[in-house]
């Protein structure tokens, strides 16, 4: 009987021998934070401070990854986006090129050549008629920007819709 008494006494007193794999860790926390431990236990009917603990460090661990996955999402949709725009007006230069080519080409082969005597007054009749189309471009571009002509509506260009998380990344 005394031997039995004796080694349950110094039973609880020997150091546990520790988990392969785990690691202990001492921590230290002001009143509040001890409250707040409490409360996460009882809410989560934990049997332990450890499970606490193990809960906060896989929940923030996960989080934290589900936040990096969200922002490599939504840079991705950004560089996705913008590829699309960038392919718009890459788009729209190549049809201004066009249609610039396929007048110079109509002008060049519809107009009749012009005698050497009338060279230089269709020189100087040229640069007025140039000079005039372009004020005309000039002005038409300005009443079109201050007319709004060329937002992104009025030029068929689809809004980006906004970023709103689904209920499963609220959580």
């Amino acid at each position: 009987m005394l031997l039995v008494q004796c080694t349950l006494r110094y039973i609880r007193a020997m150091p546990r021998s520790k988990q392969p794999n785990s690691v202990r860790y001492t921590v230290r926390l002001n009143h509040a934070q001890g409250e707040r431990v409490a409360a996460l236990k009882k809410h989560l009917h934990a049997k332990s401070d450890n499970e606490v603990f193990d809960y906060l460090v896989t929940v923030g661990t996960n989080q934290r990854d589900d936040l990096e996955q969200l922002v490599y999402s939504l840079f991705g949709n950004l560089t996705d986006s913008l590829a699309r725009r960038f392919q718009s007006l890459e788009t729209v230069a190549q049809l201004h090129l066009a249609l610039t080519d396929t007048f110079i080409k109509y002008a060049l082969t519809s107009l009749p050549e012009v005698p050497s005597s009338m060279l230089s007054a269709a020189r100087s009749r040229a640069t007025r008629v140039y000079e005039q189309v372009n004020l005309t471009a000039a002005r038409e571009f300005q009443r079109r920007r201050d007319s709004d002509a060329y937002s992104a509506s009025e030029l068929g260009i689809e809004q980006e819709p906004a970023y709103t998380p689904s209920a499963d990344q609220e959580s």
